[in-house]
């Protein structure tokens, strides 16, 4: 008796001890803004050293999860849908689930516009069938250009995860260090309206036969 209460006090402190590393990346989001349908949420939470803060903009929709991630692949089509997107463009398809993307970004004067080497990789959860695609600026991949500020650092993911009846739960997340100066107004308008315009883009961007008739073969729905 007294070894097995033993035994249980020794798995619960070992429990609360891995606790605060099992959930690192769910802590400190603070609910920010919604959309005027109130059917995309954003979360804020400040960065050590940074004075822009993390976002994390989360929706629903009715589709496939190939046929987002066939969205989410085609560079060209993101000024149609994207925050402020003025172009982008593949430079680097390393495999099938790896590739390099440059992108430019309009910004609001008197602000230089940005741009931005982004590297991705695409992973599915092979239980779940969760899709995460892990995104990572790479700012030395491509040579600098004229006219714009290059982004140093951002880190950031898409994820899709189906949440039956065939709606599909969307997280975009990102910490961006944008470089340059950017006065706090603008900075702080930009973790709130990058992911409610994203978002709102991609639910209308997906609707479109182009896509919400597409498929992946690298992709395996539930």
């Amino acid at each position: 008796m007294h070894q097995t209460r033993l035994l249980l006090y020794i798995i619960t402190g070992l429990l609360l001890l891995l606790l605060p590393r099992l959930l690192p990346a769910e802590e400190g989001w603070r609910k920010a803004a919604e959309g005027a349908d109130k059917q995309i949420v954003v979360y804020t939470r400040s960065v050590e050293g940074s004075p822009l803060k993390a976002f994390r903009g989360v929706t629903r929709v009715k589709a496939t999860l190939g046929s987002l991630v066939n969205l989410v692949k085609d560079a060209d089509a993101f000024p149609e849908w994207m925050y402020n997107a003025k172009s982008a463009k593949i430079l680097v398809q390393i495999s099938d689930t790896e590739r390099f993307v440059y992108t430019t970004q309009k910004s609001p004067w008197p602000v230089t516009d940005r741009d931005m080497v982004v590297y991705s990789k695409l992973e599915q959860d092979p239980d779940t069938r969760q899709v995460t695609i892990n995104l990572e600026a790479r700012p030395r991949e491509y040579p600098e250009q004229e006219g714009y500020v290059r982004v140093p650092a951002m880190i950031g993911k898409w994820q899709f995860t189906p949440i039956g009846d065939g709606f599909v739960e969307i997280v975009f997340e990102a910490r961006v260090n944008p470089g340059g100066r950017i006065p706090n107004m603008l900075a702080n308008a930009f973790v709130i309206d990058n992911p409610l315009e994203t978002l709102s883009g991609l639910k209308e961007m997906i609707q479109k036969p182009k896509y919400r008739d597409a498929g992946d073969n690298l992709i395996i729905e539930p």
